[in-house]
């Protein structure tokens, strides 16, 4: 006679490695609903892997461009706020000094005072930055573009300083022009003093200082042996370049802070009535001229910063979609993995049933 012995002991250890798997599996499928993605997602989409790592690494890519777009708009949106407010306080001081124009003011003292507090302005705006980086200083980011004006600690003469000497040196030593002949050569001292050239090639005489250098230390226009620099640009997509950077000693900066600088280094009131009109003339011209040139400028920023605003748009358009196709290949049916649950929570309590009764059988039941 044959008879079919069952061990407890290995009914036992089979129920055990059950509930093991089964508790594996219920941890596994929490951890799906918790996360919403497929535990193991190389082993659930299998052969759609190659396309999942695809689609990752485009959403990465993507990202960073939202990133960079981002950047690029705030760095924008801070420059054409100093540029704004440049060409406010620039125009104020226009309106001011063209007043003068037909005939010498008594006022000029206050055109001077005027100009100085409207210097001070746009050097500090000049100086703007976002986060660590100094907005109009070229690719040198890392320090202010501009001295200010009454000096600093680096023991050169302070800009207000060089302005005034370079007006000497054209005169003879007088503080100012006295005559039409000294105007014109002040002019084109000036004119000298506040124009770029191969940081190789030392100032012309008598200068010892020139803009780049002496009022301005962020990237200058030309590298040594008279190439351009490199100007800041943005790359917010592929195959797209923004060269947004403008510079504080781009030629409407400078043109412009020639003439802020020449109202504010003499007092016009006091000047000869020979040496007057020209002086006053070029002092608003070179404005005039710089302020105009600006607003180009600002516009242009406005074109390029609407192109960035689009192109934003569309990575953020282009991550959502990327977002859906990845979750559609790596996520988990929140209802399917709920039952799946449900399902094993009753089988490990079965087999805890199981193997609790088991546990309670004894030979000597049957004796």
């Amino acid at each position: 006679m044959l008879y079919n012995a069952l061990s407890t002991l290995g009914m036992s250890r089979t129920l055990q490695s059950t509930m093991t798997r089964q508790q594996m599996e219920l941890t596994r499928a929490n951890e799906e609903v918790s996360t919403g993605l497929h535990a193991d997602v190389a082993a659930t989409i299998g052969s759609s892997t190659g396309r999942d790592i695809a689609l990752r690494n485009l959403f990465d890519r993507t990202d960073e461009y939202v990133k960079t777009t981002d950047l690029l708009d705030g760095r924008m949106k801070m420059m054409d706020s100093a540029m704004t407010g440049i060409l406010t306080s620039g125009t104020d001081l226009l309106a001011a000094a063209a007043t003068g124009l037909g005939q010498q003011s008594p006022t000029g003292s206050s055109l001077q005072i005027r100009a100085r507090g409207v210097l001070d302005q746009v050097v500090g705006l000049l100086n703007a930055a976002s986060g660590n980086s100094y907005l109009f200083a070229g690719t040198a980011l890392d320090q202010p573009p501009m001295r200010n004006v009454d000096g600093d600690k680096s023991g050169l003469r302070s800009p207000l300083q060089i302005v005034r000497d370079a007006i000497q040196s054209a005169t003879g030593g007088t503080a100012m022009p006295t005559t039409a002949a000294e105007t014109a050569a002040v002019v084109a001292r000036l004119d000298d003093l506040f124009a770029v050239r191969d940081p190789a090639t030392p100032a012309p005489a008598p200068l010892t200082d020139t803009f780049e250098g002496g009022l301005y230390t962020g990237t200058t226009a030309m590298q040594p042996g008279g190439t351009a620099s490199p100007r800041v640009s943005g790359q917010p997509a592929d195959a797209t370049t923004v060269g947004y950077g403008v510079q504080a000693n781009d030629p409407m900066m400078r043109e412009l802070l020639e003439g802020v600088y020449m109202l504010a280094a003499v007092d016009t009131s006091k000047m000869n009535v020979d040496a007057y009109p020209d002086y006053i003339k070029t002092a608003v011209d070179k404005l005039s001229g710089g302020l105009g040139k600006l607003r180009e400028a600002t516009a242009q920023l406005g074109i390029q910063r609407a192109q960035v605003a689009t192109l934003a748009e569309q990575h953020k358009t282009q991550k959502s979609v990327l977002s859906l196709q990845i979750n559609n290949l790596e996520g988990v049916d929140p209802y399917e993995a709920s039952t799946r649950i449900t399902q094993l929570e009753a089988q490990i309590d079965a087999t805890a049933s199981a193997t609790a009764r088991i546990a309670k059988l004894h030979l000597t039941n049957y004796l």
